[in-house]
């Protein structure tokens, strides 16, 4: 397995599996069309499969009177797993889903928006320009964190020095079926075959290197006692 292979090399592998020649000259023509392929590949692989060396961790820190967050860098928006509540030393599970009823408890849509401690739940918005994450309710203090696990954002895959962050001889192996069916050939089905024999065994290793992890303490009703004391404030 080898993962941080760069885009050339993914190129000439996959010109061997299919039996190109490794001449610059001579395959230039196609040369674009099969980086093409490749980076396709590892965006499909990517997004059809969980992948635990590109889980990552990153933390955000609420301010006083803060409302509206970006989110943090190198993280995927539409891959986030968890989010807990760092406060007080306990990581503690918050709610996704901000409606107005939960504003009837502390409006944060006042000319003068209430605040309390601790945040309970986050939302996602659209705020004119970006997408952001809101918190509710909005913090009195600058004491929390919010943490989340999720996937990185998948790397560009288009200069020849830009590398892969997915195994090598399973996006080639899954490129060279593809081709190697539209022409044909008679060990296409052997190469998919190939592919798919390899991502079930990758996807075996992570599993038996995968240990359970417990990062909170349940979800909101499980908050300890201290939590439930709220601090309100109006400005």
């Amino acid at each position: 397995m080898a993962r941080g292979t760069q885009l050339l090399a993914l190129v000439a592998q996959l010109r061997a599996k299919t039996g190109r020649t490794q001449k610059v000259a001579v395959g230039v023509d196609e040369l674009d069309n099969l980086k093409e392929m490749i980076r396709d590949t590892q965006e499909r692989l990517y997004d059809d499969n969980d992948w635990n060396h590109l889980r990552v961790q990153k933390s955000l820190s609420l301010a006083a009177g803060q409302r509206y967050y970006d989110m943090p860098d190198g993280l995927n928006f539409d891959r986030i797993e968890t989010i807990k509540l760092y406060r007080n030393g306990v990581y503690i599970d918050i709610d996704r889903g901000i409606d107005l009823t939960d504003y009837s408890g502390y409006d944060s849509n006042a000319a003068v928006p209430e605040r309390a401690d601790p945040v309970q739940k986050w939302d996602v918005r659209f705020t004119g320009s970006s997408e952001q994450i809101e918190v509710f309710p909005i913090p009195v203090s600058n004491v929390q964190k919010l943490y989340f696990t999720g996937t990185t954002n998948l790397p560009p895959l288009i200069q020849d020095s830009d590398t892969a962050v997915i195994d090598d001889r399973l996006i080639v192996l899954y490129v060279a079926a593809e081709i190697l069916a539209r022409q044909g050939a008679k060990d296409a089905q052997a190469k998919l075959e190939q592919a798919n024999n390899r991502l079930t065994r990758l996807k075996g290793n992570e599993s038996k290197a995968s240990k359970p992890i417990q990062m909170g303490l349940g979800g909101n009703s499980n908050f300890p006692n201290s939590y439930r004391t709220t601090i309100t404030v109006s400005n």
